[in-house]
């Protein structure tokens, strides 16, 4: 459902990862799923005890009776031990009969949430958040064929460019919305710019049905202000649809609003089937 339209904006349920890991997007095939190559590989600590993770701060977090806080305290558990650990529970949970859309969206971006939070309650320290969003980062990675084979059997034809923030060093976030637009058929080109600019360069090198800009911090507001319209000017599909998404989509929507976006993107499977709709409708 929509929440909210203020001038034309629609707006998707937020479910947007927070605590990814420090990752480097190698180069790739338009439409291909990224590869990942961590700067360093996650060790364990080094203090050699198990840490053990707490569910009285995933409480909230969990949105689905399919996954209660004791499954997110599982994963984020496996988390900090190896993607190895991350990998296991999700074919545990897939034998009992959850899919991987569902294990994505209920399972695995709550408790990328829940590492954060763990942070931010001086539960986890910084290592411990990193090593744990890199396993379960490493792990979308590998389950990545798997999770895109329906689009390749029923591709849609259409194609969209997915920006981080410039110099963006989380980019989970972004990489998963890819994976569920891979699943439903579309091709996926996928950037981390050195400044806003670079985004306007690549658009128009290439059609894109739309462009996707993920926003984390307020420090690119005023750039994104002027870009969205250089976007739309130069872009060689006069009908280019611009979303917004990332933390800044669901933690201050508001502040987004101005932007001249068509959509605010929330929770991956929604943002798609919008975006996807809102697409093909245009071109009918």
């Amino acid at each position: 459902m929509d929440l909210g339209c203020e001038d034309g904006v629609q707006v998707v349920p937020a479910s947007t990862l927070l605590g990814e890991p420090f990752a480097l997007e190698m180069p790739q095939e338009i439409g291909a799923p990224m590869r990942f190559e961590p700067h360093q590989t996650p060790r364990p600590p080094p203090w050699g005890q198990a840490v053990r993770v707490s569910h009285t701060w995933l409480q909230d977090l969990a949105a689905s009776e399919d996954f209660p806080p004791r499954l997110l305290t599982q994963l984020a558990q496996a988390s900090l031990e190896s993607c190895d650990a991350v990998l296991a529970l999700v074919r545990q949970w897939q034998q009992q009969g959850h899919d991987l859309p569902a294990i994505y969206l209920h399972a695995i971006t709550p408790c990328a949430r829940g590492l954060g939070q763990g942070w931010c309650l001086d539960e986890l320290d910084f290592a411990q958040v990193t090593l744990g969003s890199a396993h379960l980062h490493r792990a979308l990675h590998l389950l990545s064929e798997e999770f895109c084979a329906p689009g390749l059997r029923q591709p849609k034809g259409l194609s969209v460019l997915l920006a981080t923030e410039p110099q963006a060093q989380h980019t989970m976030g972004a990489f998963m919305l890819g994976e569920f637009f891979r699943r439903e058929g579309w091709r996926v080109q996928s950037l981390t710019p050195h400044e806003c600019d670079d985004v306007r360069v690549q658009l128009a090198r290439d059609w894109f049905d739309a462009v996707g800009l993920s926003i984390s911090t307020t420090r690119h507001l005023t750039a994104l202000q002027g870009l969205i319209p250089q976007l739309r000017a130069e872009s060689p599909n006069p009908g280019l649809r611009v979303m917004a998404g990332g933390p800044m989509a669901w933690q201050h929507s508001e502040s987004l609003l101005g932007l001249g976006v068509d959509l605010l993107g929330g929770a991956a499977d929604e943002t798609v089937r919008q975006l996807s709709q809102m697409t093909l409708t245009q071109k009918s």
